[in-house]
Parts: structure tokens; sequence; C-alpha cells
């Protein structure tokens, strides 16, 4: 998704009608701009992104001395890696990117961008876009998803700074449309400000963008005023994308990244799938062979679920001089997300994010992943998998 849909007189979530359409939308990762939440503290934009998206998300935002109009990125799978590239034609915004562990081989790209505004400003929109296309050939493996997105401010279909981009992401038609067809995404629907642009392997995993039982074949431009049923976005209201300040509409797609390979491991390791042996035997959470994991987490870790296994222990720590060494296996080709969390004490976990990422050698199944962290004060991890 991308999203500029701060509202108010201060350009911020803080009215919350943006928060509502995220709510009532759902969207695994988010392209946002005008990332401003009370006093935009560490732990306000913690509680934004749980209560918009619910917790286990992470994001990643710009220093806030960059300026008001912050850009960011958040995403229901782990992010990697982030950063900000600097935008020389903008002091109050940057292009702010990360590397996301999505379900399937390739890593995802996203860049978080806020182009200049007004009609007049054609020329220093192409500069910015030439500007992030040196950045991503750069930066970006070619062997890694890309999604360029937010608000361009593109006055028409054919500004100059397509051109720049089309390089790296595919600009063309079709385009996201509301329930009525428009595709224009500014309050008054007359210019398509806000996009979504991928890379053509992405682009070919396109799938429909459904809500409450629509189906947009290309994505969808959500606009509450016209999008029906309401019921089916709760708590999104009639109004909300009409309110003063809300600028721009919320732009969505949906790619279809892996297939899912968890059946046909249950086949494999089970003789029956008898619901009633569900809960006992083969459920996801159950634990046929007692060594304290569950199904899921035999799977997810390549293990057998018929055979316990005590040692060695699955997330490995280990301590070099100031630094955080912490080693665990994934399955190739699981569509799973494997998410690092640690902590000081038992008490509370959190996300890990900034350490160094490296993964191994493929070994049949299994790809080791380290994290090295310096200087950490964590002591306590653990990996939290999820579909």
């Amino acid at each position: 998704m991308a999203a500029n849909i701060s509202s108010g007189n201060f350009q911020s979530y803080d009215p919350g009608e943006g928060i509502r359409i995220f709510q009532g939308l759902d969207p695994d990762i988010v392209l946002i701009q005008e990332l401003n939440y009370q006093q935009n503290t560490d732990s306000q934009l913690e509680a934004f992104v749980e209560d918009s998206f619910g917790a286990g998300f992470s994001f990643v935002e710009e220093e806030k001395s960059s300026g008001q109009l912050q850009n960011g990125v958040i995403s229901r799978y782990p992010i990697l890696q982030s950063g900000v590239w600097d935008d020389a034609d903008m002091t109050n915004r940057e292009f702010v990117w990360a590397q996301i562990d999505v379900p399937g081989e390739p890593h995802l790209w996203v860049v978080s961008v806020h182009f200049k505004a007004s009609s007049g400003s054609e020329a220093r929109r192409t500069g910015q876009a030439t500007q992030l296309a040196a950045y991503i050939n750069a930066n970006v493996p070619a062997t890694d998803y890309l999604v360029i997105g937010g608000d361009f401010n593109a006055q028409n279909r054919n500004e100059t700074f397509l051109a720049r981009l089309a390089p790296v992401v595919d600009v063309t038609a079709p385009w996201p449309v509301d329930k009525n067809g428009g595709g224009n995404t500014n309050a008054g629907r007359s210019k398509p400000y806000d996009w979504v642009m991928v890379e053509p392997d992405l682009g070919a995993l396109e799938v429909p963008t459904v809500l409450g039982g629509r189906s947009y074949e290309n994505g969808v431009v959500f606009d509450s005023r016209v999008y029906t049923p309401l019921s089916a976005v709760a708590p999104v209201r009639q109004g909300d994308s009409g309110v003063q300040g809300m600028q721009h509409m919320a732009v969505m797609r949906t790619f279809e990244l892996s297939e899912d390979p968890y059946q046909a491991w249950l086949g494999e390791n089970f003789a029956s799938l008898d619901p009633a042996a569900e809960a006992s035997v083969w459920g996801a959470l159950a634990d046929p062979d007692e060594d304290g994991l569950v199904n899921f987490l035999e799977y997810a870790f390549v293990r057998d679920p018929n055979m316990p296994v005590l040692t060695p222990p699955i997330v490995a720590v280990a301590l070099a001089g100031e630094n955080v060494e912490v080693t665990f296996p994934m399955r190739d080709g699981a569509g799973l997300t494997y998410a690092l969390e640690g902590a000081t004490d038992l008490s509370r976990f959190s996300f890990v994010s900034g350490g160094a990422v490296s993964e191994g050698e493929l070994m049949g199944l299994v790809k080791m992943r380290s994290v090295t962290l310096a200087e950490s004060a964590l002591r306590f991890f653990r990996v939290r998998v999820r579909e």
C-alpha cells in the first residue's frame, strides 16, 4: 500500500481517519508519507503502528531531524535492513528504503517516496526520479523484488519523471481504480498523485485485490466516499477520505509470492489426516513426539515431527567481544517469515533490528541465518515464525 493519508491541520495521523483506513484495509506492507503522530517519540510511533496494524509489525522512518514530512515503511514481515537515501532536491523528506523478508526466496526491496508538489515542479520531480533510479541501480540486487511507492504528486500519467523510473519499475497501465473505475488519487479525484510501482518479475505475480468480496483486477484506489459496503472495511467511516487535510487516497495492490508447502509436508509425515486426530497428532499445535516442538515449528526448523530431538538448541547465541551473534535454521522455500526477537530479561521480547544479517549456504532444505549485533545489551533471544 502507498499511503499519504494524514489529515487535519498538521499533516499527522492524530485525528484518526488514516488509522481507521489502515485498520479496515489490513495491508501487509505500507509505504507511508507524512508519518507524524503526537510528538513522534519512538514509543508513540510504536503505539501508532500497533494500533493501526496490530502486534508484530515492524517499521522504519527517517531521522526525525530530516524534516516534518517523514517517509516510512511499515511491514508485517521482518525488515532485514533499512536506511535513507538523500534526496538532494528536498530538505524536509528523503527516500526511505527497506529490504524485507517476504515469503519465498527473493527478498523484497521497497522505497517510500514523497516527490515535490505543484504543477510547476515537473522538472524537480524528474530530478528526484533520476536520483532514485541511480540509488536503485547501485544498491538493489537484480535478483530481489522491488517496489517504489508513495506520493509522487504526478499531475498526469505522462510526466517526464516516469521515463526516468521506467528502467527499474513498470510505469504503464493498467492502474488501480476505485469501484467506479476512477484511478486518480488526490482529494478532488482529478490527478494521479499516488502510485505503487513494481519491477516486472514481481508484477508477473500480481493477483486481484479483494476487499469485502469485491475484486479489483489491478489494485484498488480506496475512497471511503464511494466504497461499498463499508461494513467490509470496518471501522472505516463514510467520510474518512474526505475530511479536512486528507489530500490523498490510499492505493493498494496484491501479489501472490508463494504456494503453501505445509500441507504437502503434513502428507509426507503423517499416514492419515483424520480430523479426529488433528489436536493430538497432526495439527499445527500438536506434538506427537513430545520433544517440546509443535508440528508447525518442526516444519519451520526442518525437524522430524515423529522423532524427538532435544539437542542442539534451535537458537544458538555466541559472544565475540562486545558483539552478540545469534544463529538459527530456516526451511528453504517454506513461504514462512522468521523474526528474531530479543530481551534483556525474560519479561519482554521485542523485534530485533539494526543487526548485520547473513545467510549461509543451502544445505538440503536448511539455510542458517546469523544476526550479529554490535555492543548489544540483549541476552535472551527467540525466533517468531509466521506464515
